[in-house]
């Protein structure tokens, strides 16, 4: 095992969740998993585009206090479906100025003690596979996510990569193929 800390990153239902899922089995790994059922206005946000401030505040405490929990135990591997950092990607795309800067002080002060990922696998796809996606799991609010909020989400994302300092390794998720695992390991194998 190369790396011990592993995140995937990805716009919404590029199968983050299964990639991290599937990793944590096959190495035997601990997972981390974003979780965001509990975020009562991130479907709000969803349905009016009102309380984007709320929501992404709301990730920020969730967050830390998941993090904080899950690495006072002892890992040797880590997979997470999602890089802390993600915060402030749609934070900056939901936010005005002002309450970004606030969201951004808040991340910087609650994550700056925590370990940063040693790799990062970005699932990388075209807007009709994520709306397959997303239309397959049928979650409510996630149901009226239009194109051009999912393509500004690909440009953020692509934003953020470039500045990110941490080895990035893209793959596009169409290709990845669980029921060929010899063939996924073998492509994933120069960095996990």
């Amino acid at each position: 095992m190369k790396n011990k800390y592993i995140a995937i990153e990805g716009n919404i239902g590029v199968g983050k969740t299964t990639l991290a899922k599937f990793l944590a089995n096959h190495f035997n790994g601990s997972l981390l998993l974003e979780e965001f059922a509990e975020n009562k206005f991130l479907k709000l946000f969803y349905q009016t585009k009102d309380y984007a401030f709320h929501s992404e505040m709301q990730f920020l405490l969730d967050r830390s206090l998941q993090m904080n929990t899950f690495f006072d135990q002892n890992h040797p591997i880590v997979f997470s479906d999602f890089h802390i950092e993600k915060c402030l990607v749609f934070s900056k795309m939901n936010l005005s100025k002002s309450n970004y800067s606030i969201v951004e002080k808040v991340h910087k002060s609650l994550f700056k003690n925590f370990s940063k990922p040693d790799v990062l696998i970005f699932l990388d796809s075209d807007i009709e596979h994520i709306l397959k996606n997303i239309k397959a799991r049928n979650r409510d609010f996630e149901k009226d996510l239009g194109i051009e909020y999912l393509e500004n989400l690909i440009q953020n994302y692509n934003f953020w990569l470039d500045k990110l300092k941490i080895p990035v390794v893209k793959i596009d998720s169409k290709t990845i193929n669980y029921n060929n695992k010899e063939l996924l390991l073998k492509k994933l194998s120069s960095f996990v």
